[in-house]
């Protein structure tokens, strides 16, 4: 029996409007700055326009997938990412950049 075309139209539309949901990470600045640093990010429900004044370029609040919800998923979410990779998830950065 093969599907009906309505029915497979059906799913095309469903898939077609899904979107992605995320939620925010606050960078906390410290002596090394090091980025991927999981333990310097405090969960947010919203980004905050307030930005470091630091010289380095520095992410301000970052944007990731919702299922990052823990510190842990953070770490995990940071494997295999550079410094570049990181700052391009920022929402706000700092006045420097």
């Amino acid at each position: 029996m093969q599907p009906s075309f309505w029915g497979s139209a059906l799913i095309a539309t469903q898939s077609a409007f899904t979107t992605k949901a995320t939620t925010f990470w606050a960078y906390q600045p410290n002596a090394s700055n090091n980025l991927r640093d999981y333990t310097k990010y405090i969960h947010t429900s919203t980004p905050s326009a307030q930005c470091t004044e630091d010289n380095e370029p520095l992410p301000c609040v970052i944007e990731v997938p919702e299922t990052v919800t823990s510190q842990t998923d953070l770490q995990d979410f940071f494997v295999g990412k550079t410094n570049s990779d990181i700052l391009a998830l920022s929402a706000e950065r700092t006045p420097e950049q």
